[in-house]
């Protein structure tokens, strides 16, 4: 099979990436996989042959011969090309039971599937998250890249993803860059002015934070920031603040290393389960607001269950179980948080004073990996980690006998199941599976959280 050669097949299940899998011929009697994205089980297409990757013949969808009964019509003009939503096509009751059969086929193999709760189902299925980095083209577009693409970008008028109005926003920096001569950045050759438009929502508190990032700050004159503000105060709904963030490092890179505020204030506030959360620019903070008060229910039953005491939040970033925890726990007497980032660090001691829990709760900044809490003597740990997973130090010393860390309960919080497949095996020579609770974070895309509580073997 050359590149551009056209082929009729039936999708017959997805990859682990979500792209519809079929089996076609290339020749005579021999048959090879092919992954089409934007695809559904049962879809007949007609496909052309574009790249390899990984073994597969990855191929573009030109045409739907017969449509799947899973298949939907997608609410968004950018559907089958923009990489935000890969599953904008697939009606919601089959996006869930392809998570659902994925966590089942992943948890088989380490013989935990019987601890497989019923998956929470998204609250909504659009206009659910709270931030979006949108890109700028090397071509002048700002949106998202296309899908499998890292230098090709989709210029999008509007994202189904986030509250209304990012559309508007997006096309005021279109014509912001126009009149001042900014140059949209080139990832190719690390050359350009303009690198992101980023969008956080205070979902609860009806807050909009825009953050225009640039390669040089220096670059946007007295005149272009006024001029800036005034186009972005005229948006219905009007954000609520708005910064320029300077990153002048040639990664591709969304988040600044320095701020300026043209009006409002540096950070935007978010109220989940009656908690306060102050959020700055480049926070983590669980994008879908809603099913993230579901989540920290999920958490917070598991550490009252066990009548925790000392309690250790491992990659706690803005305090978001930590705080939670202390304020609503009777049985808490203290909450120790361990977070990389510095900046959320002081958030997180700022939230806790914010919600009158600081005398119970210690934030400290520093890498999981260099160990620094294992002398903490918790009952309970809750681990949310990076999609990438514990660092294996991380994992050894939880594990340990050694220190007086030796958790009763162990609450792991994961975005990537598929990395439990590796990393529980190791629990379980210590920790019983108590159970697996999903919640979808994540609806159009193939992604889902996760919840796996431990409990200590006699």
């Amino acid at each position: 099979m050359k590149i551009g050669h056209k082929i009729n097949v039936t999708v017959a299940s997805y990859d682990a990436r979500g792209r519809g899998l079929a089996e076609a011929e290339v020749a005579e009697n021999l048959v090879r996989d092919c992954v089409i994205p934007f695809t559904a089980i049962g879809d007949e297409i007609e496909a052309t042959f574009v790249r390899r990757d990984h073994g597969f013949k990855v191929c573009k969808l030109e045409k739907i011969l017969k449509p799947s009964n899973d298949r939907v019509k997608t609410s968004c003009p950018h559907a089958g090309s923009c990489g935000g939503c890969i599953w904008q096509h697939l009606d919601y009751k089959a996006q869930l039971q392809e998570k659902v059969r994925g966590m089942q086929s992943v948890f088989s193999k380490i013989e935990v599937q019987d601890k497989l709760r019923d998956a929470m189902p998204a609250l909504e299925q659009l206009q659910y998250r709270n931030r979006m980095d949108f890109a700028v083209g090397w071509n002048g577009e700002i949106g998202l890249k296309e899908y499998g693409q890292w230098n090709r970008y989709v210029d999008l008028s509007t994202c189904l993803l986030l509250q209304p109005g990012a559309g508007e926003i997006l096309q005021v920096v279109r014509d912001w860059m126009n009149i001042h001569d900014l140059q949209p950045w080139d990832v190719k050759f690390h050359s350009g002015d303009v690198r992101y438009v980023v969008i956080r929502d205070g979902i609860s508190t009806k807050q909009r934070m825009v953050i225009v990032v640039i390669a040089n700050a220096k670059r946007v004159d007295d005149q272009a920031k006024q001029d800036l503000i005034d186009k972005i105060s005229k948006l219905d709904p009007t954000p609520t603040s708005l910064l320029i963030g300077e990153q002048p490092k040639i990664a591709d890179l969304s988040y600044a290393e320095s701020f300026s505020t043209l009006f409002g204030e540096p950070y935007i506030t978010e109220n989940v389960n009656d908690i306060s959360y102050k959020i700055h620019p480049n926070s983590f903070f669980q994008t879908n607001t809603k099913m993230a008060a579901l989540l920290q229910d999920v958490v917070l039953d598991a550490v009252e269950q066990v009548g925790t005491k000392n309690l250790l939040d491992l990659y706690c970033g803005l305090g978001f179980f930590g705080i939670a925890a202390a304020k609503k726990i009777e049985s808490i007497e203290h909450v120790d948080g361990y977070e990389l980032d510095a900046e959320a660090i002081e958030l997180a001691t700022q939230n806790a004073i914010s919600n009158s829990v600081q005398d119970l709760c210690t934030f400290v900044a520093g890498e999981a990996e260099n160990l620094e809490w294992k002398n903490i003597n918790a009952d309970t740990v809750i681990l949310d980690p990076p999609r990438s997973g514990l660092h294996p130090r991380v994992i050894k010393t939880l594990l340990s006998n050694e220190t007086p860390l030796n958790p009763e309960t162990i609450i792991y919080v994961s975005c990537n199941y598929k990395r439990l497949e590796h990393e529980l095996p190791s629990f379980m020579e210590k920790y019983e599976v108590e159970f697996i609770q999903p919640l979808d974070l994540f609806p159009q895309t193939r992604h889902v959280e996760v919840v796996v509580v431990l409990s200590r073997r006699p």
